[in-house]
């Protein structure tokens, strides 16, 4: 038996992973066509800052892939034995081939950095499964936006004559000052069709200042085709983030696959077009 669902990829938010997962074996992708199968095995290296409390080590080990040219195997770990491993990978490669995505998302329980003037959630850090997977988190009150590396930005601020950091980095130590000194965070139980004050978009956007503003806009207009991926949108929300993605056409193609909902079709269409003409010029 394959159990399939979803959760989101943080911090920072990336994606929302596919995963598609027997008692000993995962498959996980990040944009619903290429994946990777791990299995489970014992014995591993503990991790320098765990504890020798004499139970066994558990960790996964890549066995194989799969994309547009088919399934990749690869050298198995020597704990592994190979005819279980085939097993799985056969049982894992013919479910995410049949069954349709996306899968649902059950990370139900959220780690929120709180604003130190108010204590309402500012932006999202964690993400779990389970109570249990809860108690085990370690997580920093640190909030972290895609690094400019990996994210291009378009800067809403006037060209200055000295340094201006990234909007990236710019709207994370606006949070940061936000979160205050001592920064707080917690935990909350959400369901995907509750309807609450959380930020849709994983960070807040209401700010004071217009620049500020601006700065987180403009981050989220970037971010749309991911933000896109997100379970449980207003639908107006996912109005306006359909529209932002008309500015990177090729990436939300590309990620559509794993977009729960469609709001206004036609445009979807278009920017599809848009994105199949673009890869081809």
């Amino acid at each position: 038996m394959v159990k399939t669902y979803s959760r989101r990829a943080l911090l920072p938010y990336t994606s929302q992973i596919q995963v598609a997962e027997t008692p000993g074996a995962r498959a996980l992708s990040l944009d619903g066509r290429n994946w990777e199968i791990q299995y489970l095995i014992t014995g591993g290296p503990r991790d320098s800052d765990r504890p020798d409390d004499g139970k066994p080590v558990y960790q996964y080990a890549r066995v194989a892939s799969v994309n547009g040219a088919g399934v990749m195997r690869r050298p198995l770990h020597p704990l592994l034995d190979a005819g279980s491993v085939n097993t799985a990978i056969d049982d894992l490669v013919a479910c995410v081939s049949e069954t349709r995505l996306p899968y649902q998302g059950i990370d139900k329980y959220e780690y929120w950095l709180l604003d130190a003037a108010d204590g309402e959630p500012l932006a999202l850090l964690n993400t779990c499964i389970s109570n249990e997977e809860v108690a085990a988190c370690r997580v920093r009150p640190v909030w972290l936006a895609i690094p400019a590396a990996q994210l291009d930005i378009a800067d809403p601020r006037q060209k200055q004559d000295h340094y201006v950091p990234p909007v990236n980095y710019s709207l994370q130590k606006l949070v940061e000052q936000r979160a205050g000194q001592y920064p707080q965070a917690a935990w909350f139980e959400r369901s995907a069709t509750q309807a609450d004050d959380f930020p849709p978009c994983l960070v807040t956007e209401n700010w004071e200042r217009e620049d500020h503003y601006q700065l987180c806009h403009s981050y989220i207009r970037r971010m749309a085709p991911r933000l896109l991926m997100l379970q449980g949108l207003p639908r107006a929300d996912r109005q306006r983030l359909e529209l932002a993605a008309r500015e990177n056409a090729v990436e939300a193609d590309w990620f559509y696959p794993l977009y729960p909902e469609i709001v206004d079709k036609k445009l979807m269409t278009a920017l599809r077009v848009e994105a199949k003409l673009r890869r081809t010029a």
